[in-house]
């Protein structure tokens, strides 16, 4: 066999293994696609470059697991409903645990299982492979309280301070899926896929295996300025559209083009004002309604009054 049939071969055994296991979205990203790419020529920060893991690095393998729809809309329903064996006070709590244990941390577990299994069949068959954990990491920091290494050394959220220093995972998931080909980021800051839209999670396995890459999605799954709708759900209004002057980061453009394939995100989220959304909002809704109300790929269906009215509004201006 030739070097490119090896390769087309290591790359089906890779995605079979990988969905036997439980992935149902699997794309291949050549690891130049992480080095700055037009038009924006956006690049990965110091510290999250797959060659930062791994030097010899030439393939990001990155996989995906559905948030099963019901897990996303029926806590958020159950909030404003009576719930007969739990108690007014204790349901916000156990309603966001309820939607945290299995719309985020079975897929955790099981999104790292299975990069740990592709990482052993690459390492018998001769090479390297990195894992990850699925989400953020945070750690212990001698002086800080658990809290500020959630929202960063200021209690209060603010850019000078660095909020999101502690709280980011060591790689981002979100742009391996974008570069492998898996979708494009919303205006929510979440990648959209055409099968699930925002209701994923995914993880990713660096490795200097020669993978046959995917290509980039060619057509724009976000419907962009003609939706919004995930800007309007959100109570807190964390979101904030990159060519608004006030969000500066690496990613920040001096005005966006929102005709072009987000393979890097158009949204900057306040993540610290999301997660205290309850001492400002104490009606605010369980986390995860800019993800809820999207309507790619199908018009959500079981929603809160509130979303339900965004989504009524938003078919009539349209028609």
């Amino acid at each position: 066999m030739s070097s490119k049939d090896d390769a087309r071969e290591l790359t089906d055994a890779v995605k079979q293994l990988a969905r036997h296991q439980g992935a149902v979205l699997v794309g291949i990203a050549p690891v130049e696609r992480f080095d700055p790419m037009p038009p924006v020529h956006d690049t990965a920060p110091a510290g999250m470059h797959p060659k930062d893991f791994l030097p010899e690095a030439r393939s990001v393998i990155s996989i995906a697991q559905p948030i099963l729809n019901p897990v996303v809309d029926a806590p958020a329903v159950l909030a404003t409903r009576e719930m007969r064996m739990i108690p007014d006070h204790a349901k916000y709590p156990y309603l966001e645990l309820l939607y945290d244990r299995v719309g985020h941390m079975v897929h955790d577990l099981m999104l790292e299982f299975i990069g740990q299994v592709v990482g052993q069949y690459l390492m018998s068959r001769g090479w390297e492979a990195m894992i990850f954990p699925t989400t953020g990491l945070h750690p212990h920091i001698e002086g800080m309280t658990d809290e500020q290494t959630w929202e960063g050394p200021s209690p209060e959220w603010a850019e000078e301070h660095s909020p999101l220093r502690y709280t980011s995972g060591p790689f981002s998931h979100r742009h391996a899926a974008t570069r492998a080909g898996l979708g494009e980021f919303g205006y929510n800051n979440l990648v959209l896929t055409r099968e699930f839209g925002s209701r994923q999670r995914f993880n990713s396995i660096v490795t200097d295996a020669d993978l046959v890459p995917d290509p980039l999605i060619a057509e724009p799954i976000c419907l962009r300025d003609k939706c919004r709708l995930c800007l309007k759900a959100c109570i807190m209004q964390c979101i904030t559209m990159r060519d608004d002057p006030s969000a500066r980061d690496y990613r920040s453009l001096e005005k966006d083009d929102r005709s072009r394939i987000f393979i890097d995100t158009p949204a900057k989220t306040n993540t610290t004002l999301c997660r205290r959304r309850r001492d400002g909002r104490p009606d605010s809704p369980v986390r995860g309604d800019c993800l809820r109300v999207c309507p790619v790929p199908r018009r959500p269906n079981h929603l809160t009054d509130r979303l339900q009215g965004l989504v009524e509004a938003w078919e009539s201006e349209r028609t």
